[in-house]
């Protein structure tokens, strides 16, 4: 239901493009779903598996799955990990003392799961307090907005992994584990990034006693690791330039009035401004940062006592100084050395994913302090803080409904895709036609993708900004500028191929020549002013592109097709 209300017009047919989520028609299986198609493998193998699903059904109802599976793993997944985790009563309303911390840590009796099973659970609304939460929250529309669904697919697979992390019998299940590890390894190190901090810290909270930490600490490592082999393999064996100027452009910032930490407290923060949901980030979101007081007094005073989640207070703390490794110029500096001293500590960068762990803990801070709440009002006695007996259950129980219903009022601007900035749309035909022509030419050659810039505003998308689609197109070596300016900044290249020829493009005169002796076959030109000149005159347009003995192969009002002279034959200097 929440992905319904969330997503809205984005499930009708078409493709949703914005920022980074980009899905094509027939996406080809290439080198680059492997992660050997040149630069950091940000996409592997999630792009892999959208490609070999789309061989099944087509790509757009792919994409429509995936988005409406990450609403629902995330709200299930918060649901499953506070039933599991809810301690049983005894006679009388009091919580058993066998089943905290016993459980946890496997010295518990194990037939009290029986109790559990029996209807001594987490009240109802709790537990959908904690999965509305976690589900329906700024880091989720905000990342949804960016298009990060490979992230969010991890996002919302991390209360699983937790669940099997922290089976009451205290026995890690490595195949279960894996499992619950899926979308984690299908959304690559992104999706994984977010999983990392807090299944390993949990892993080390549950256990009792040092040998029983390190094994399990182990097998966590290891199932982690051989999940992250699709990525992590090409990371290694291809160079990985990363530019440490990205440490300032990426960092969080405040998208509330209650500045950069209190943004990141409330699960907002984004580096990328129009990344904001519609109608957040003014003063109503003072009511969301009540929200928030509320849900770590539920961690403080009912989650944490009840070991709902042992640790994950722990990893919403380490989260939290991740994202904020861009609030000081003492951390930015640290952060800019390690990346000049190893590239792969740009994951740093964008610290605001960290956030995945706190999200989680809020939501079930949120819940279990709901439930505990209708629970003493519903054993009195058990409390001294309720001593009215039947009177005190329906104001219990109201405040249960509210914190239910208050993140999805309180943050309207994630309904109905994203406030409608989510709309489906299709490719032009000229699109499909220039494919075609690219596929059926001669093997080898790359392709060239101008203007040089990495994200396109077109028009039939309704003029969101969306990560150019070519790379994704076609399967054949592209060429493009991946730097990207983030306001003021720009953070240069970390492509080989686009830091040796952004000379060229950017330099006055002929293309032709260089662009050919870097092994540059076709060159589409899909945006920009050279599409609003006369496309009647296809030798001028090649001049316009500064192509001289271009062949001009498709000529439209969406895109221009250039074929390049072959190495050796007469090429414009």
């Amino acid at each position: 239901m929440l992905g319904l209300l969330a997503l809205g017009p984005a499930l009708a047919r078409g493709f949703v493009l914005s920022y980074d989520m980009v899905f094509v028609p027939h996406p080809p299986v290439g080198y680059a779903d492997i992660g050997y198609g040149g630069g950091p493998p940000r996409s592997v193998p999630s792009d892999l598996v959208v490609a070999l699903a789309a061989k099944i059904v087509p790509a757009d109802v792919v994409q429509k799955l995936i988005l409406i599976a990450i609403f629902v793993l995330a709200c299930a997944g918060a649901a499953a990990l506070i039933t599991a985790r809810w301690p049983p009563l005894q006679r009388g309303g009091r919580m058993d003392p066998r089943i905290d911390p016993g459980f946890a840590d496997g010295s518990g009796d194990p037939s009290d799961e029986d109790s559990v099973r029996r209807g001594q659970s987490a009240p109802l609304v709790a537990v959908l307090a904690a999965g509305v939460c976690y589900a329906w929250n700024p880091f989720v529309a905000e990342r949804l907005i960016m298009g990060q669904w490979a992230m969010l697919l991890g996002y919302a697979g991390l209360p699983w992994v937790l669940r099997e992390l922290l089976r009451r019998d205290g026995q890690i299940r490595i195949w279960r584990l894996a499992a619950a590890m899926i979308p984690a390894a299908v959304g690559g190190f992104a999706a994984m990034s977010v999983t990392v901090i807090a299944a390993l810290v949990v892993a080390l909270w549950a256990g009792s006693g040092r040998q029983e930490r390190i094994r399990r600490l182990a097998l966590t490592v290891g199932v982690i690791a051989v999940a992250s082999l699709p990525w992590l393999i090409p990371s290694l064996v291809n160079p990985v330039h990363a530019n440490p100027a990205g440490v300032a452009a990426f960092a969080a910032r405040a998208d509330t009035p209650f500045g950069t930490l209190g943004s990141l407290l409330m699960l907002g923060g984004i580096w990328n401004a129009e990344a904001v949901p519609a109608g957040y980030g003014g003063h109503v979101s003072a009511f969301w940062l009540v929200v928030v007081a509320l849900a770590v007094a539920g961690h403080a005073g009912a989650a944490r006592p009840r070991r709902i989640c042992p640790g994950s207070g722990v990893a919403a703390v380490i989260g939290l100084c991740v994202a904020g490794l861009g609030l000081t110029e003492v951390t930015r500096a640290g952060l800019r050395s390690a990346i000049a001293f190893w590239p792969g500590f740009a994951l740093l960068r964008d610290g605001q994913q960290f956030l995945a762990p706190l999200a989680l803990t809020l939501a079930l801070g949120l819940g279990a302090g709901a439930g505990a709440l209708i629970v003493a009002a519903n054993a009195p006695g058990t409390s001294r803080l309720i001593r009215a007996g039947e009177s005190a259950r329906g104001p219990a129980s109201l405040l249960g409904v509210l914190a239910l219903i208050a993140p999805v009022l309180l943050l309207p601007g994630l309904a109905w895709g994203a406030a409608g900035r989510l709309q489906p749309v299709q490719y032009p035909a000229d699109w499909i036609r220039a494919r075609q022509i690219i596929e059926a030419g001669k093997p080898g050659g790359a392709v060239l993708l101008l203007p040089w810039a990495q994200y396109r505003r077109y028009p039939w998308n309704h003029g969101e900004a969306v990560f150019d689609p070519w790379p994704r197109f076609v399967d054949k070596p592209m060429i493009w500028n991946d730097a990207l300016r983030v306001g003021p900044r720009t953070v240069p290249a970390e492509s080989e191929s686009a830091r040796r020829l952004t000379r060229v493009i950017t330099s006055p005169g002929p293309r032709t020549g260089a662009l050919v002796a870097a092994g540059v076959r076709y060159v589409v030109v899909d945006s920009g002013s050279l599409l609003r000149n006369d496309r009647q005159d296809l030798g001028r347009l090649a001049a316009l592109a500064r192509l001289p003995g271009a062949q001009v192969m498709l000529a439209s009002q969406d895109l221009v097709l250039f074929r390049l002279p072959t190495h050796g034959s007469r090429a414009g200097r």
